[in-house]
C-alpha cells in the first residue's frame, strides 16, 4: 500500500454549506470515492487544524497513548487532543465539511464572508488546514529556520545512492541486495 504524499500550499473557500473542496492535487491521493473514507480533524498546537486519514490518526493516537499517563500534565494532553479532534467526512465530489467548533479554534468563521478563505497545506501524510493569517506568518518564520531543521533532519542518518541510512551502519550497494 502507497502512503498518499500530500504537498504544496492552496487557497479554498468555504462555501455555503460549510464545506470545502479538496483541490485536485491533494483529492488525488486519496480514494475519496470510498463509502466509508474519512478524515479525523485535530487541532494541532501551531494553530493548525491536522486532517489524518482514520488510519493514520488511529497510528498517532496510539502511539500518543503508548505509555501512561504519569502526570496531570500528560492527562491533559491527551484529554484535549481528544476533545479537540473529530471525524470529517469526504463526499464523492472531495468536498469536507469540518466542524464549525474545530474552523473557529483555527481562527475561521464560516459566517463572516472576510474570515471564509483558508489555506490547505501538504504536509507528506496529513493535511493541515490554516487561517490565511495563521499561515502567513507560521510560514515566515518556519522559512527562517529552514536550512537549520533541514540539517538537523539529515544529521540522522547518513545520504547513500539508495537514500538516507542511519549512522553507524555501512551502506549496501543496491545491485547486491537480494
Amino acid at each position: 500500500m502507497t502512503l498518499p504524499q500530500f504537498l504544496g500550499v492552496h487557497s479554498a473557500t468555504i462555501d455555503a454549506e460549510g464545506r470545502i473542496q479538496l483541490p485536485a492535487l491533494l483529492r488525488d491521493e486519496v480514494n475519496v470515492r470510498q463509502p466509508e473514507f474519512r478524515f479525523m480533524a485535530t487541532l494541532e498546537a501551531d494553530g493548525s487544524l491536522c486532517l489524518r486519514s482514520q488510519n493514520a490518526f488511529a497510528a498517532w493516537a496510539a502511539l500518543l497513548q503508548s505509555r501512561p499517563a504519569l502526570d496531570q500534565r500528560d492527562r491533559t494532553t491527551l484529554l484535549t487532543v481528544a476533545a479537540f479532534s473529530a471525524p470529517v467526512k469526504c463526499d464523492k465530489q472531495g468536498r469536507i465539511r469540518v466542524p464549525d467548533a474545530l474552523l473557529n479554534l483555527a481562527g475561521i468563521d464560516r459566517g463572516k464572508a472576510d474570515t471564509r478563505e483558508v489555506i490547505l497545506v501538504g504536509g507528506f501524510q496529513e493535511i493541515r488546514l490554516w487561517s490565511p493569517g495563521s499561515w502567513a506568518e507560521f510560514s515566515r518564520e518556519a522559512r527562517t529556520g529552514l536550512g537549520e531543521g533541514l540539517d538537523a533532519l539529515l544529521a540522522q542518518g547518513e545520504l547513500s545512492p539508495a537514500g538516507t541510512i542511519p549512522r553507524g551502519t555501512s551502506p549496501r550497494d543496491p545491485s547486491t541486495q537480494e
